[in-house]
């Protein structure tokens, strides 16, 4: 259960296995937490000064595995930490860490690690010119797409055999005469039938909702999580200009991130107690102010304003409980349980272990197995490439996609064919010839940006997309990219999703208005009145 980064890894693995599988989501792919991360690989440089060395080799050896195995979707890039006077630690201590860092990757990434001058860190960098900064040093980390990442387990796990099923709730738990859970009852809430998924083995990877669905296993289950609301911002990328990810310390110690990303700069994140509601996760004035004053003290040119903010999400980290430690504090190991009654429950770990923590998970399930005899080979996942993954470089395969598109598509310039290659892999082929298909699905969804129209008919017709939501947000990300969060193209996006998913007006307005509805989450921080924490 659970249709995020987790609960996909885990279908693709227990499908990789020989099982078989079911999984569902009660919304779309990711749609819960998994889209709405920092987009980063990475070892995670703070888990250092907490002392979690086995965290960071781990995290970065997963880095290096999902690099090889999935380069279209994860690939190297140079990072920029930013060491300044009064905040922070001391740049001896950030050498010797990045010095750790390198060591425990054990050469999985080129070595882009450098100690820079203050003048060497601005040359780089202009924004990062302020009084306060001392210097610098260039590392090595990793990128992502995060949606598409979550997507593409959930692909691999259908072509492995697995049922993936997204809009689909589950009610309840079924019990066998023993007590132990044999399947979950559910409803798919586009139709409102209702039907039973017969299981040996119930795994519970819901992430925030971890805990809800626990209660249904056992009503009185106690709590096992701590929320933590991590707030991101995005900026168009002519307001913040940056050539690589820089990361800095916040004046209260934290480390937060600004990340170029095509048309836009992510910022973020915040790192905060959660107690509403799972449903209603908004970014709030405090949250968006907090983050400005961090951007105003780290990049005091740019001049960065609420104005400037071209979208906001906020997501919840499912972290499991440790008494008397602070959210920022809390780890981000995982942690996987067996209930009495059979329901293993996963929660917390980071998206970049999202693979090896899924295989842990089915290692725990297949112990389950044995006692009703089922034998459950070992994990293939270590060395199975992802869907898009080309079998040579990303360069070479550009190359041979922008030949094929002069073929199929001879309007498409070099900047597009490299944008279809990068978040579509070998099915950027596939995209072309559907822009191939029919007159104007080779033009840009919005002026200046290389999404095509192509891409919404392929997210509905390819990759279960069922809404504007699905296809702005986590298909493609106009939703924090677009100039004003893809609104300029929503009519046409719409008509050609109508066109796939047979929608009469009426239904094509209701989604309108539902894609209508995150814009105004997106927005929430503008307005006067905001919910309570």
């Amino acid at each position: 259960m659970g249709g995020g980064i987790t609960g996909a890894a885990v279908a693709r693995d227990a499908a990789g296995r020989g099982l078989s599988a079911a999984l569902v989501e009660r919304e779309d792919w990711g749609s819960g937490t998994s889209w709405r991360s920092s987009k980063l690989i990475h070892g995670g440089l703070r888990y250092l000064q907490t002392g979690d060395v086995g965290l960071v080799f781990e995290s970065l050896s997963e880095r290096g595995r999902l690099m090889r195995l999935a380069p279209h979707l994860v690939w190297p890039a140079e990072f920029l930490f930013a060491a300044y006077r009064g905040r922070g630690f001391p740049r001896w201590i950030l050498e010797l860490g990045l010095t750790a860092y390198e060591a425990l990757a054990l050469g999985r990434l080129r070595n882009f690690r450098r100690r820079l001058s203050r003048e060497e860190v601005v040359a780089l960098e202009p924004p990062l010119a302020s009084a306060d900064l001392l210097g610098g040093s260039a590392y090595g980390d990793g990128r992502t797409d995060d949606a598409r990442l979550t997507l593409e387990n959930v692909l691999d796990a259908a072509a492995l055999g697995a049922v993936a099923l997204s809009r689909v709730e589950v009610l309840g738990m079924l019990r066998g005469g023993s007590g132990r859970l044999c399947g979950a009852q559910v409803r798919d809430r586009e139709t409102g039938r209702e039907l039973e998924i017969r299981a040996r083995v119930v795994v519970n990877a819901a992430g925030p909702w971890v805990d809800e669905v626990r209660r249904r296993d056992d009503a009185g289950a106690g709590a096992w999580l701590r929320l933590a609301k991590g707030v991101h911002l995005s900026f168009p990328a002519a307001r913040l200009p940056l050539s690589r990810t820089v990361a800095f310390p916040s004046t209260d110690g934290r480390m937060l991130f600004a990340i170029p990303d095509g048309p836009a700069t992510l910022f973020g994140t915040t790192d905060t107690d959660y107690a509403g509601s799972l449903d209603d996760v908004a970014a709030e004035a405090q949250d968006v102010d907090y983050l400005l004053d961090q951007a105003a003290r780290t990049f005091p040119g740019a001049g960065l304003a609420r104005s400037d903010v071209l979208a906001t999400f906020a997501g919840l980290r499912p972290l499991l409980r440790e008494p008397g430690k602070r959210v920022e504090d809390t780890s981000r190991r995982e942690a996987i349980r067996v209930s009495a009654s059979g329901l293993v429950t996963v929660t917390g770990g980071k998206l970049t272990t999202h693979r090896r923590m899924a295989a842990r998970t089915m290692d725990r399930a297949a112990a389950l197995l044995a006692s009703h005899g089922v034998t459950v080979p070992p994990s293939p996942t270590k060395e199975r490439p992802f869907p898009g993954a080309p079998d040579v470089p990303m360069e070479e395969f550009i190359r041979v996609l922008g030949a094929r598109a002069v073929s199929l598509c001879p309007g498409l310039d070099e900047r597009t064919v490299g944008h279809l290659a990068w978040r579509y892999g070998t099915s950027a082929t596939d995209v072309l010839e559907l822009a191939a298909e029919g007159p104007g699905l080779g033009r840009p969804l919005c002026p200046g940006l290389p999404d095509i129209e192509a891409e919404i008919v392929f997210a509905a017709r390819r990759e279960d997309a069922r809404s504007l939501c699905d296809a702005l947000i986590r298909r493609t990300h106009l939703f924090w990219q677009g100039p004003r969060q893809g609104e300029v193209c929503l009519e046409r996006a719409s008509r050609l999703l109508a066109g796939e998913l047979a929608w009469d007006e009426k239904r094509r307005r209701e989604d309108i208005a539902d894609y209508e509805k995150e814009l105004a989450r997106s927005r929430r921080f503008t307005t006067p009145q905001t919910p309570s924490r």
